[in-house]
């Protein structure tokens, strides 16, 4: 039930500082719906129920395809990636950047992205979900065996 002005559960403040050391140890997750073995590296670091926030690698190698299912906003920490986006809802025109660490960058809800990372190093970024879809990313916690 609504609770005051908020429209869902209300979320509850959270902090947390980013730990680079257990990111550098998370495991492998595969992406789905790609051709190859694509696969990303991250954890959640906040989860309630208004937004997830996750700590992501993008793994040197790695190029793939991904459409957002919800409005998402990111902030590189690291690295670079070449991307290009298409947004609905005939995805006809598309827009291309290369992003690296300070860059902030957003993603409307049904956008297509087909990402390329550089170099050989993870693109390590911050995403930010609203509302929290759930994604199945381990918690720092569990990642650190506690």
């Amino acid at each position: 039930m609504p609770v005051g002005l908020a429209p869902a559960p209300r979320s509850k403040f959270r902090h947390h500082q980013i730990d680079h050391a257990a990111l550098d140890g998370a495991p492998a997750l595969p992406l789905p719906f790609q051709v190859g073995e694509q696969r990303i590296r991250g954890y959640s670091a906040i989860s309630e129920p208004s937004v997830q926030i996750i700590i992501e690698d993008f793994l040197p190698g790695t190029e793939f395809s991904w459409v957002f299912t919800h409005d998402e906003y990111q902030y590189c920490l690291s690295g670079a990636i070449d991307i290009e986006v298409w947004e609905p809802p005939l995805y006809q025109e598309s827009t291309k950047a290369r992003l690296t660490a300070g860059c902030v960058y957003s993603f409307p809800v049904g956008a297509r992205m087909h990402v390329k990372v550089l170099g050989d190093k993870p693109f390590r970024h911050i995403c930010f979900c609203p509302p929290n879809p759930g994604y199945p990313f381990p918690k720092l916690e569990e990642l650190k065996g506690a």
